[in-house]
């Protein structure tokens, strides 16, 4: 009798709960993407053996990963949301990182910033959602083909 009890019982997160669970599960997908989408634009940043279809593949199976994490079809909507802008976010900082970290004086950063901002959102934007929202598509495909 107790264990059915305790079995049938479940953590109750509550609504904050909830909100908290979708931004860090958006978070962590998301800059696995952003990372991967970013490596795979600049792969002389890649170790020897990984090659820019691995980079790739980070990028689809963080698109997959929002589906098959969430608990329904509203909170996947929610959580591909969130890690796509997230993710996003981590590639155009990535990108624009060596500006602060390399010490250039301020008058370069205003000079380089607009053009490096315009390179980073127009070669990484293209592969970044096919990838990822294909791979969505296809787990949510998947995921409902199963589920019936």
């Amino acid at each position: 009798m107790a264990e059915r009890d305790l079995a049938g019982m479940g953590f109750d997160l509550g609504a904050l709960g909830r909100r908290l669970r979708l931004l860090a599960l958006g978070t962590l997908t998301g800059v696995v993407a952003g990372m991967g989408s970013f490596m795979f634009l600049k792969n002389q940043y890649l170790p020897w053996v990984v090659t820019e279809t691995w980079a790739l593949a980070l990028v689809g199976v963080a698109g997959a990963y929002t589906h098959f994490l969430a608990d329904d079809l509203a909170e996947s909507i929610t959580l591909s949301l969130v890690a796509m802008a997230v993710g996003l976010a981590v590639h155009v900082v990535a990108w624009v990182a060596p500006l602060w970290l390399l010490g250039y004086p301020p008058f370069a950063r205003d000079l380089l910033l607009p053009k490096m901002l315009g390179e980073a959102l127009a070669s990484g934007l293209p592969p970044y959602v096919v990838t990822f929202y294909g791979s969505y598509f296809g787990a949510l495909l998947l995921g409902g083909y199963l589920e019936a």
